[in-house]
C-alpha cells in the first residue's frame, strides 16, 4: 500500500472517530434536564419547573428511579440523537425568536399542536420511548380497570400513548383524529 493512501486513510479514521466521540459528549450534554430546562426561556417558564410535571409519576417515583426529558424525547441511536438535537434545536431556537412566549397565551396556543406532534409520532412508533423502559408483561397495574386495558391491549393492539396521552405534562385536549386512536374499555 502507497504510504500517502495508508497516511489518509490514518487520518481519515482518526478524524471519524473524534467526531464519534464528540457527537457522543455533545449529546450526552445536551440530554441532560438542566440543559432541556434551561437552554430556551419557554421551556424553563412552562415546563421544567412546572407543578404538574415536577409531581408526576416520573418525576416522583416511588422506585427512586427518575426519568429525564431525553428519556422519551430522544432517540437511543447517536445518529438520531444528533439529527433530532440539531432539527429540534433550530426549530425551537427560531420560535424562541419568532414568537413572544413571555405571554402565557402564546403557549397556550402552541400546546395542542405540539402535543400533537409527540401523540401522533408515538401512535407511529407503537410508543416504543414508553417500551424502552416499561416492560408490559410486568406492569403491576392496581386498579381493575387498569388491569383489564392492559390485558385487553395484548389482543387489540392498543399502545400506551392511546390510554396515556396526558402522562407528564399539563393536559391537553386530543386533536381531532387521534380522538378515534384513543382506548376505551367495553362496558
Amino acid at each position: 500500500m502507497n504510504k500517502n493512501v495508508f497516511i489518509v486513510l490514518f487520518l481519515g479514521i482518526l478524524v471519524g472517530v473524534l467526531l464519534v466521540i464528540t457527537a457522543d459528549h455533545v449529546d450526552r450534554v445536551t440530554s441532560t434536564d438542566e440543559f432541556c430546562g434551561n437552554s430556551c426561556h419557554s421551556m424553563n417558564r412552562y415546563i421544567a419547573n412546572d407543578e404538574i410535571y415536577v409531581t408526576s409519576a416520573h418525576r416522583t417515583p416511588k422506585s427512586g428511579v427518575v426519568v429525564g426529558c431525553a428519556d422519551c424525547h430522544i432517540p437511543e441511536s447517536l445518529a438520531l440523537a444528533m439529527w433530532t438535537h440539531v432539527k429540534g434545536g433550530i426549530k425551537d431556537s427560531l420560535s424562541e425568536v419568532r414568537n413572544d412566549f413571555t405571554n402565557p397565551a402564546v403557549w397556550e396556543s402552541f400546546k395542542p399542536r405540539l402535543a400533537k406532534q409527540v401523540r401522533e409520532r408515538m401512535l407511529a412508533n407503537d410508543s416504543r420511548v414508553c417500551r424502552n423502559c416499561h416492560i408490559m408483561e410486568k406492569i403491576a397495574v392496581s386498579s381493575y380497570e387498569g388491569q383489564r386495558a392492559h390485558a385487553q391491549s395484548f389482543y387489540t393492539k392498543v399502545t400506551c400513548i392511546q390510554c396515556h396521552y396526558n402522562l407528564v405534562h399539563d393536559p391537553v385536549k386530543p386533536h381531532d383524529g387521534f380522538a378515534e386512536n384513543i382506548h376505551k374499555l367495553p362496558d
